[in-house]
């Protein structure tokens, strides 16, 4: 016996509290009393045992097989066929109490058949990530399968070459479960190869100086291959080469150019058989040592002025478009810091505003963002990974200054918003995505609904106040393509509505392919906006519509085509923001200096600014400038952002806002402090990074010298690592040798890997350094074979190697294992029969009759149908006697009365004859004689009165008067 849930088996202690509240007290109820109090404290003591999960537990002949198959490429792929050829043989042939499993996995495992009776196995259809070999999550997946009531066992087919986790340790699991682990070799796939063993470039070379980039290839038969050279993803060398066999060492001489970080790869390609492709390159890092560089991303005339400011200030200064931007973090490390010049979020991906995120963030770069009409709120950078970098907040914190808006969003339904964009989500989601969003922005007094076409229209929500985002967000998630589309009907439908909002504002966004008949269409929107003031905004899908531009130029709003699906959100951001027109403030003003910064030092006067983008400030940043009253919105914003700094300026760095700015004399000492306070500060010079991989893990190793060459010791250090997916984990490093500092990481992904040192001692020096590690090809594709793992972890199980193939698979050697068997439903429906007989006891009085009619009566149901049917005969005939004998009494009874009636009558008339003839002095008559054969007809007496008694008679009955008269008078 068990239990799954013992803590409810404290409900128990309620039984003697039971017995307390419960004991009869009074004598004439007693006995039932005491009958209620037991069945009571058998309801508690069946609920308690029932919520406790009370379990049987018996032994049992099950056993249970799961079967892991690794499907990596080390494994000879005609082998491993082969290897679930006779997966399926053994589980076609196990018997009936066998249950089996089967498990497909290479770098993650993937079920392929869940453990069950099933003698059959269709084609395997899994094909997990082959790149690497993660036999311990497989082993983890496998113990997760088994039933609890049966003995188990894995078998896993593999060539025991682990790359990642550690199957030992999972072993160790297993073990303590009571599963053991057999297995079957399989042959490692064995073919000729070339293979890239080393690439390396020294960590930090000064600017201008000569290195090496160090390259070994290794060979197992000779032949030719070319070999390319890329520096940042440009080529600058290709050789086409003799290999030998074996090992092949080159040495190419470059000159460090450029400051800031710089990435290598090589590319080998044999003319020859190659076994994997995938170990023909790898990539390394060098740091160049010189004037620091920065990374303007803007259009011409948005960067023009800063771009000249700094590099007279003498920054090296590299002027992108925001579509050049990069979207791996290396691509930013070789600069300190990155400026946004009125850059709108949707000409940005989302990946490339993540790698500015994580860039700022775990690696320590700066960012300036500056602002204009294509900035901030009207950009779209609301809920953007912009907004979160970035000391400022996109939405107004002062509502009353914003006029109330209605916004209708008209979605096109069709059956081609079941199109999957680039991210692989079907359009209506992307749709349904951008006016959550859109929403999120509106203020609580604003009004929005939405409305849906296909070929007829609907409304989703109708227009309604924002207060209830929630309700409204459950609306717009019923939204389903289907039908065709009719854009007429949509706005048609909304027309009617919005004209008579109340509001300031009112706006409509519509979004479709624009695939539409436009007949009367363009005027129906140009009278809404004429007569109405409802402005349009169209947001085309794919390809340019010339009816959604027209729709968008007679509504008096914007027309946006949406080439790349995902920026639909932004696009809605952005309009929503526009359509409240209160984020942009064009008036002449000074900028008030708020708070003391690195950035205003030496500046004594600020020149006017003409414009700037309205947001709030974020609670922990500062406010260096703010515009004017009453709004006193930040002008010039800073904070600490992770390991690096941002700047936010709202204004803008151009002659559109800032005709006074770019002419100022101080105009490059202010832009010039403000770059490089966003810039990382450190002893990079003093730290030496270097990563190596041992088994699984990558190992950190930081060595720290001071300028004279000696060890610097307990210094507080930490590492951020950025993986090429853009994923940060912060690592504390520990001193373990004199300037040492170590600390370890498993990396789940080949490629660049980024890390930022960041820490200082204790006398207030700062340390940091950023530098690279690339993780190479999977030892997958390593050269060399290491030995199988797979005897040690069955070793820890107890099992072993299967000597006979799979045939001994469900061998019977395990000891059995207790199969639970819960009772608690029985004990549930037993405390459900016991509540209504309590009921009975204390409600219904029952005595012993009415037990033994019961008796009786369920004696009479249990006989057989003839003995009823004689019984039933019997009781009638019973009753015809009883009510026989009732009748004959009756008549005794009527016929007694009758005769002494007639007795009392015929006295009454001898005494009125008597009496008649002593007064007469007649003779009495004689009778007649009665004539046998004749019986006279009665002849109805006429009543006399009865005569009064005598004093002779006084107190006798009838009896006595008889007798008296019938003896003879005296003589």
């Amino acid at each position: 016996m068990s239990f799954s849930f013992p803590p409810a088996l404290l409900l128990l202690a309620l039984v003697p509290a039971a017995i307390w509240l419960g004991y009869p007290r009074q004598r004439f109820r007693r006995r039932r009393d005491t009958v209620s109090l037991i069945l009571r404290t058998a309801i508690i003591v069946l609920l308690a045992l029932a919520l406790a999960g009370m379990q049987i537990v018996r032994d049992t002949d099950r056993l249970a097989v799961v079967f892991l198959v690794d499907a990596s490429d080390s494994v000879d792929p005609v082998l491993r066929d082969a290897a679930l050829g006779q997966v399926r043989e053994t589980i076609g042939a196990m018997g009936d109490a066998d249950l089996a499993g089967l498990v497909v996995f290479a770098q993650r495992p993937l079920v392929e058949r869940p453990v069950s009776d099933s003698r059959s196995l269709g084609p395997v259809r899994s094909s997990p990530d082959s790149g690497n070999t993660d036999i311990a999550a497989a082993v983890r997946l496998a113990l997760a399968m088994f039933p609890s009531d049966a003995a188990r066992r894995i078998v896993i087919l593999s060539d025991g070459q682990q790359t990642i986790g550690d199957a030992e340790a999972a072993a160790q699991l297993a073990a303590a479960a009571g599963v053991e682990i057999t297995y079957l070799p399989l042959q490692t796939l064995d073919a000729p190869d070339v293979r890239v063993t080393r690439f390396d470039a020294p960590a930090a070379v000064p600017q201008g100086q000569q290195f090496d980039l160090s390259l070994t290839v290794q060979a197992d038969q000779a032949t030719r291959a070319r070999v390319d050279i890329f520096a940042s993803g440009e080529l600058i060398t290709s050789e086409t080469t003799d290999l030998r066999e074996g090992v092949n060492n080159r040495t190419l001489t470059l000159v460090a150019q450029d400051s800031g970080f710089r990435d290598f790869t090589v590319i080998v390609q044999p003319e020859s058989i190659d076994g994997y492709y995938q170990n023909n390159q790898l990539a390394t890092f060098s740091q160049v040592i010189g004037p620091a560089r920065v990374l303007a991303v803007g259009d011409a005339e948005e960067t023009q002025y800063i771009a000249a400011a700094l590099q007279e200030a003498e920054l090296t200064v590299d002027v992108i478009a925001p579509e050049n931007l990069p979207i791996t973090a290396a691509g930013l490390i070789p600069y300190e810091s990155v400026i946004l010049a009125n850059v709108a979020a949707d000409r940005l991906t989302d990946r490339q505003m993540q790698t500015i995120l994580a860039y700022v963030r775990d690696l320590g770069g700066g960012l300036v963002s500056l602002g204009g009409p294509e900035a901030y709120g009207p950009g779209g950078y609301f809920q953007t990974p912009l907004e979160t970098v970035l000391p400022v907040s996109m939405q107004l914190e002062d509502q009353q200054r914003q006029p109330q808006l209605t916004i209708a969003y008209v979605i096109d339904r069709s059956g081609s918003m079941a199109t999957l964009g680039p991210s692989g989500q079907p359009l209506i989601e992307l749709a349904k995505a951008a006016i959550d969003r859109s929403i999120d922005f509106l203020q609580p007094t604003d009004r929005a609904g939405v409305a849906t076409f296909d070929s007829a229209a609907y409304w989703i929500a109708e227009i309604q106040d924002v207060a209830n985002r929630e309700e409204l967000r459950r609306l717009v998630g019923t939204l389903r393509p289907s039908g065709g589309t009719d854009i007429r009907a949509g706005l048609e439908l909304v027309a009617r509505d919005i004209v008579n909002e109340p509001t300031q504002l009112k706006h409509i966004i519509v979004l479709s392919d624009g695939l539409s008949n436009r007949a009367g269409l363009i005027e129906m929107v140009g009278a809404l906006y004429a007569e109405a003031g409802v402005t349009l905004t169209s947001v085309a899908l794919g390809d340019d519509s010339e009816l959604m531009r027209d729709m968008a130029e007679a509504g008096g709003g914007t027309y946006r085509m949406a080439a790349d699906p995902s920026t639909i959100p932004t696009i809605f951001a952005q309009e929503t923001v526009l359509a409240t027109r209160s984020y942009i403030f064009e008036s002449p003003f000074v900028p008030a200096v708020s708070g003391r910064s690195p950035i205003l030092q030496g500046i004594a006067g600020l020149p006017e600014l003409r414009g700037y983008v309205g947001t709030s400030l974020k609670d922990a940043a500062q406010a260096v400038l703010r515009g004017p009253e009453p709004y006193a919105d930040p002008i010039l914003a800073s904070w600490q952002f992770g390991l690096g700094r941002a700047v936010a300026f709202t204004s803008d760095a151009t002659a559109r806002w800032g005709t006074a700015w770019v002419t100022w004399d101080d105009f490059t000492r202010f832009w010039n402090q403000a770059v490089r306070w966003t810039m990382t500060e450190g002893g990079s010079d003093t730290i030496e990074t270097r990563v190596t991989m041992e088994e699984t893990a990558a190992r950190v190793i930081v060595d720290a010298r001071d300028d004279a060459g000696g060890f610097v010791n307990g210094l507080a250090l930490s590492v951020s690592v950025v993986d090429p997916g853009l994923t940060a984990r912060l690592i504390p490093l520990r001193q373990t040798a004199p300037g040492q500092y170590e600390a370890t990481f498993v990396p789940a992904q080949e490629g660049a890997y980024l890390l930022a040192v960041n820490g200082g001692g204790s006398d207030g020096t700062t340390v940091t350094q950023t530098s690279g590690w690339v993780m190479s090809y999977s030892r997958e594709y390593a050269a060399g074979r290491s030995e199988s793992i797979l005897p040690r972890i069955a070793a820890i199980t107890g099992g072993g190697r299967l000597t006979d193939g799979l045939g001994s698979a469900f061998a019977r050697t395990l000891t059995a294992r207790g199969g639970a068997a819960p009772v608690f439903p029985l004990l549930l429906i037993a405390a459900l029969l016991l509540l209504p007989i309590d009921i009975a006891v204390r409600r219904v009085l029952i005595n012993r009759s009415d037990l033994a009619r019961l008796a009786a009566a369920l004696r009479a149901r249990s006989r057989p149908a003839a003995e009823a049917a004689t019984g039933r005969m019997a009781a009638l005939m019973d009753a015809r006697e009883r009510a026989r004998q009732a009748i004959e009494s009756e008549d005794v009874t009527r016929s007694a009365v009758s005769t002494a009636s007639a007795l009392r009558t015929r006295v009454r008339s001898d005494e009125t004859r008597r009496a008649e003839s002593i007064t007469t002095g007649a003779p009495p008559q004689p009778k007649p004689a009665l004539d046998p054969d004749r019986r006279p007809a009665p002849q109805p007496a006429a009543p006399k009165p009865a005569p009064a008694p005598t004093a002779d008679d006084s107190g006798e009955n009838i009896g006595a008067r008889l007798l008296k008269r019938r003896r003879p008078p005296p003589t």
